[in-house]
């Protein structure tokens, strides 16, 4: 019971304090929700990337043209020797008749184009294939092998589809923000810990006579510091709980945009979706106690003088 009616009391303390010093804390939450919104566009941001690489790796493959009068039996050949690779995800094979049904697909929009294949006689073109790998690193070894003198001159041309200098921007892009998210976070939370310190400070001052009273009726120093830093405390959980509204406004609001820009799920809200708990657990876990340990050292900063 006795445990209970000082727990009361510490709690009914911060309570006071916040009201008391809502001007501090209204500025302390501002600045810790910066901080967070700041962490949490980052890990937006790393998704965002992540799969901005994935779909440029998957449009990644290697053409490979076969001249008019290469050998079907060759061909074949080629195909299945190229699929038994471990660096081979798949091979598309497109007979010549197939290749040219597409290609008159691709530029129907162009009469010119249309108007020259029907001036020849036949088929322009050979038989196709279309070899995806496993990983972006397996494309030299695959061009390499097509270099094999036994299919050298049957093929016409091959195209490499490669994407490695985009993907090599976008995470250029992403480390220079990772590094300027992270700069923003160090600040954020620097300038969050000084106000919560000198917050706690100006809250025990204001409050000073009372404690001088609590210190001599014999109140312990955990008394005295518990309700600064649950004050601490209550203010990082509202913080909190506003970024987790901005982020999913912010969520809302971006996603078709980025729908129509990735040509499909960007995967922003489905991350966020299956990982809030456990970024709610680190994000207000790490922010409870560091803000919890700044108002300790505050309150015991300040008693001793």
């Amino acid at each position: 019971m006795k445990i209970f009616v000082h727990s009361h009391r510490v709690f009914l303390a911060a309570i006071q304090n916040i009201f008391r010093n809502a001007w501090l804390g209204i500025a302390t939450v501002i600045v810790l929700v910066l901080a967070l919104t700041s962490v949490n566009l980052l890990v937006g941001m790393n998704v965002l990337i992540g799969n901005a690489v994935k779909l440029l790796e998957q449009k990644i493959d290697v053409t490979v043209f076969f001249k008019q009068n290469a050998n079907e039996a060759l061909v074949t050949q080629a195909k299945f020797f190229l699929a038994e690779l471990p660096q081979v995800q798949s091979v598309e094979l497109l007979q010549a008749d197939a290749a040219l049904e597409q290609f008159r697909a691709r530029h129907a929009a162009d009469a010119e184009i249309l108007s020259a294949l029907d001036e020849l006689d036949g088929n322009p073109l050979g038989a196709t294939l279309r070899i995806t790998a496993r990983a972006p690193s397996d494309y030299p070894f695959i061009i390499d092998t097509l270099k094999n003198p036994q299919f050298t001159d049957a093929i016409e041309s091959k195209t490499y589809d490669d994407h490695a200098d985009a993907i090599a921007s976008v995470r250029s892009i992403g480390d220079y923000a990772r590094k300027i998210g992270a700069i923003l976070i160090a600040i954020f939370s620097l300038i969050g810990m000084l106000i919560v310190f000198n917050s706690i400070r100006v809250a025990i001052y204001t409050q000073r006579e009372e404690i001088g009273i609590m210190r001599l009726v014999g109140a312990s120093s955990f008394f005295v510091r518990a309700p600064f830093v649950i004050q601490g405390i209550a203010l990082a959980i509202i913080a909190l709980g506003i970024t987790a509204g901005f982020v999913a406004i912010g969520i809302a609001w971006m996603d078709p945009m980025l729908t129509a820009a990735y040509g499909g799920d960007p995967g922003l809200r489905t991350y966020f979706s299956q990982a809030w708990p456990r970024l709610a657990l680190i994000e207000g876990g790490g922010l409870s106690l560091l803000i919890g340990v700044t108002s300790w050292l505050a309150a015991g900063k300040y008693l001793k003088r």
